[in-house]
């Protein structure tokens, strides 16, 4: 009764009462420079300072946990242990248990998103192949990180076989290695493999996106609230964001941050 008073009590406070405990968001333990990716252990990119920046300005200071994203979503999320996560693109089999903004779903960029990334397709450099938006005449095999589930569905559905790894650098070694197939990547990882003595003037980025996905910081919805009754009141505070008004705010904070362009260059400056 005493848990349960509690937590009535908590989800009447405002958004400066949250700051007593840090909100625990995890991180996916994987390399994916420069939106999210680790330093000695510690969660750094340009989605770990939008969310920061944000969530201050509610008067609430953000633990970022790094941790196998699945263990985040199956696991800690639903016991009440994480509040929330960052740098995932719209999933309708996760919407269930979190809170997306309203316009997530949609096709055209979300007004609430962290950035939209866009995704290319990747061939050696003697290979004379010319992408025009066809996904069935793909050089395969078609390299791609797990972590793209969306895009890997989407292949999927027009019954074309992807070979999956955990980290970008990996699908270059891979290609450049073999010198056939292909490999899908963002935008702004091939810049930066390009800009590499390993990799420069090897590989060709063809300029029409395979995808083009806005990314988040979403929530754990409130029925992981009960979950987190025999947890301790930490854990409840983490579980304990139902309020659809502060959740709304920090989305309009990252998109007041993101339409900066003051902010923005001097964030993309520091990557």
């Amino acid at each position: 009764m005493i848990k349960l008073i509690s937590m009535a009590f908590l989800l009447l406070l405002p958004a400066v009462s949250f700051a007593m405990q840090p909100l625990k968001i995890c991180v996916d333990n994987r390399y994916w420079y420069p939106f999210v990716y680790q330093e000695s252990n510690k969660a750094k990119g340009i989605f770990i300072e939008m969310a920061k920046t944000a969530l201050s300005k509610n008067g609430i200071k953000a633990e970022f946990v790094v941790m196998p994203i699945k263990r985040c979503i199956n696991i800690l999320g639903p016991s009440g242990k994480i509040a929330a996560v960052i740098g995932i693109p719209y999933d309708k089999k996760l919407s269930k248990n979190l809170y997306y903004p309203a316009d997530a779903y949609l096709s055209p960029p979300s007004q609430w998103r962290l950035m939209q990334v866009d995704f290319n397709l990747v061939t050696a450099k003697d290979n004379p192949f010319d992408f025009t938006g066809e996904l069935t005449n793909i050089p395969q095999p078609i390299r791609i990180p797990y972590a793209y589930s969306n895009i890997i569905d989407k292949i999927n559905l027009q019954g074309i076989e992807v070979e999956t790894s955990k980290q970008d650098e990996s699908t270059f070694y891979k290609l450049l290695r073999n010198n056939k197939g292909s490999l899908i990547t963002t935008s702004i990882l091939t810049d930066r493999f390009d800009d590499s003595a390993r990799f420069r003037d090897k590989f060709t980025v063809h300029p029409i996106p395979i995808a083009s996905l806005s990314y988040f910081l979403v929530f754990f919805n409130s029925a992981m609230v009960n979950s987190a009754m025999d947890n301790s009141d930490s854990d409840i505070i983490n579980s304990a964001w139902v309020n659809a008004e502060l959740r709304q705010k920090v989305w309009s904070d990252i998109t007041a941050l993101r339409d900066d362009y003051i902010y923005m260059l001097q964030l993309l400056s520091m990557y």
